[in-house]
């Protein structure tokens, strides 16, 4: 009778509390323990987490789940992993995320989706050096003035950090002590070989280590997104893995090679500009459709995604968008291409380079612009609106999503299935015969 109080008390303060504010973690483990006596007894009991589930404070949930889920271990995890409360999964999956967390018994224990899971964030979370450096550095240089960053006398590269070989995080080999302790050879060559890509990338010339460009970290809503859409791609059989690196580029876009112009124009009225010598061709019309891949971003299946900074401020400024906005859709966009290029699922090997550079862009454009469809639509609202706006000037390949718009997620996916098992440069014709 004592316990049963002791869990009433328990679930009536989770409930009612907290009374205002924000509680952390380590606020509500001090709240509960003045309050509650004996509850690390209460919540380590299994017999008591259906009840304990049932409850929803009346904020910071998702700081009370790591809570417990601290208290409790790995047998909670695991039976939250699978939860419909998405807090609980959430929570879940971080916690499995935290390399400190995890031993051989755990990791052997697993799934194979959440051992992909773990060790793509443990890559992401700590990439190890220099790339942790350059993220640290990137939002830095990215907030810089471009006039102050582009325009220096001369030609000076006003920013220099050589490279000279990888590092892997202390997560990063902790995990892999843990994988090859638990016997897992297929999982321990998984994490060799992101290493030995990681090692290979950071053997540039010295020539080539001071290109302008910077490794992008995700914000939060693009990984929403990008999640949104590996769940999407997860439900028809392929399985999660490494995102390609993503770079953001103070380089020249294609279209500003081909038309300085357009990026001039912007400067017009500016002090200090130098007046040209060579007189501007004013014969030369100005392009009838700026595609994604020309001002804003593209996919180099190597693979890496790069994002170009200028033409994203351009084109910002040009249409009236947001920039972040726009920069999310580019990144989902660009993720399509690596999808529909690399991302595995057993039985189905991956588009074969050559025959993958050359399929006609109404495929490459279509399946992009399908996928980045399907994710604006499902978060509706600023980012669909800015999908829409973005489509307003794009060449016609990228209006072949609006073929297959109709068609379910999974008949579109298992028409990929196809796609890259054919011996030829894949065409329109094959996707629409594949789909049916």
């Amino acid at each position: 009778m004592v316990l049963k109080k002791q869990l009433e008390d328990l679930l009536e303060f989770i409930k009612n509390n907290p009374q205002k504010g924000v509680w952390y973690a380590d606020e509500w483990e001090t709240e509960l323990t003045s309050s509650i006596p004996g509850w690390l007894d209460i919540v380590r009991d299994p017999a008591n987490w259906p009840a304990i589930e049932q409850v929803q404070p009346r904020g910071s949930y998702h700081y009370l789940c790591e809570l417990l889920l601290d208290t409790v271990g790995f047998e909670l995890a695991r039976r939250w992993l699978g939860s419909g409360v998405q807090k609980q999964a959430d929570a879940s999956r971080r916690w499995l995320e935290e390399v400190e967390n995890l031993n051989a018994g755990i990791w052997n224990e697993l799934t194979d989706q959440m051992k992909q899971y773990v060790v793509n964030a443990t890559f992401k979370d700590h990439p190890g050096e220099p790339f942790e450096s350059l993220h640290r550095l990137g939002p830095d240089l990215h907030r810089l003035d471009r006039e102050q960053y582009f325009r220096l006398p001369g030609g000076v590269t006003p920013f220099v950090f050589p490279i000279t070989g990888y590092v892997p995080s202390v997560e990063i080999s902790q995990l892999r002590l843990i994988v090859k302790s638990a016997g897992d050879a297929e999982y321990l060559k998984h994490i060799d070989d992101m290493i030995a890509q990681r090692e290979k990338a950071c053997q540039l010339p010295f020539s080539q280590q001071f290109a302008w460009r910077i490794p992008y970290a995700l914000t939060r809503d693009e990984r929403e997104l990008i999640a949104r859409l590996m769940d999407k791609a997860r439900q028809s059989g392929f399985i999660p893995a490494a995102l390609p690196q993503i770079f953001l580029s103070f380089e020249a876009p294609p279209l500003f090679v081909a038309y300085p112009e357009l990026e001039d124009e912007e400067d017009q009225e500016e002090e200090g500009v130098i007046e040209p010598q060579v007189p501007r061709n004013r014969r030369r019309g100005r392009p009838e459709t700026i595609s994604i891949e020309e001002v804003l971003g593209c996919y180099i299946p190597n693979p890496q995604i790069i994002l170009y900074a200028r033409g994203l401020r351009w084109y910002t400024r040009r249409k009236g968008l947001d920039e972040e906005l726009l920069r999310t859709v580019v990144i989902v966009h660009e993720i399509g291409h690596w999808v529909i290029h690399l991302l595995p699922k057993r039985g189905v090997p991956e588009w074969p380079l050559e025959l993958y550079k050359l399929t006609e862009e109404d495929v490459h454009e279509g399946w992009a612009q399908l996928i980045t469809w399907w994710v604006a639509k499902e978060a509706g609202g600023e980012i669909e609106q800015t999908f829409e706006k973005l489509n307003e000037s794009q060449s016609a390949p990228y209006y072949v999503y609006e073929r297959f718009k109709d068609k379910g997620v999974r008949s579109v996916m298992a028409s990929l299935e196809r796609l890259r098992q054919l011996r030829w440069p894949a065409r329109i014709e094959d996707w629409e015969r594949f789909i049916g």
